[in-house]
């Protein structure tokens, strides 16, 4: 990795004070996976064609879904449950056909933690067709932090766990 030079553009995505090569062939499909993430609501799914391809396969630590229909439907039911979903990308590391996207999502949902917001990190594998669209993503975050903690029962066994394995 090189360092940061003011003024000097070495990929779309980047970490302050660390940069990467660059990823020309990249950069639209960056652009569009950026803006789709950065303003997902229902009325943006209509966009889900223009970065993921007909055949995507996605994997998420809750389910995985085959196919751009089943992905919108997953998306829909998402985001129709909850108050609010954003991400921030925040570093991209491609080289060719695939590579990995991170950011942090930030939502709340009426039945989890009294609607509060709660953020997870997370990184996305992802993997281009001949399209330069997605044709293959996994998505890896931790589901404790998302679901399992804020839950009454399980979140105070989970807290309790993490209290004791610190000493």
């Amino acid at each position: 990795m090189k360092e940061w030079r003011a003024g000097h553009r070495y990929d779309l995505f980047f970490q302050p004070g660390v940069l990467m090569e660059p990823v020309k062939d990249n950069d639209v499909m960056l652009k569009k996976f950026r803006a789709f993430y950065e303003n997902l609501h229902l009325a943006s799914l209509d966009a889900l064609p223009d970065v993921y391809a007909e055949d995507i396969r996605f994997v998420d630590p809750v389910d995985e879904h085959q196919g751009i229909t089943a992905l919108h439907d997953y998306f829909a039911n998402l985001l129709d449950n909850c108050h609010d979903c954003r991400f921030a990308i925040h570093m991209a590391q491609l080289k060719d056909n695939g590579g990995f996207v991170t950011w942090t999502m930030t939502f709340s949902h009426p039945k989890i933690k009294s609607g509060q917001p709660i953020c997870v990190d997370g990184c996305s594998e992802v993997r281009f067709d001949a399209n330069r669209k997605i044709q293959f993503q996994q998505d890896y975050y931790d589901m404790g932090a998302m679901l399992y903690e804020h839950l009454p029962l399980l979140g105070s066994a989970l807290k309790w766990i993490k209290r004791r394995l610190k000493q």
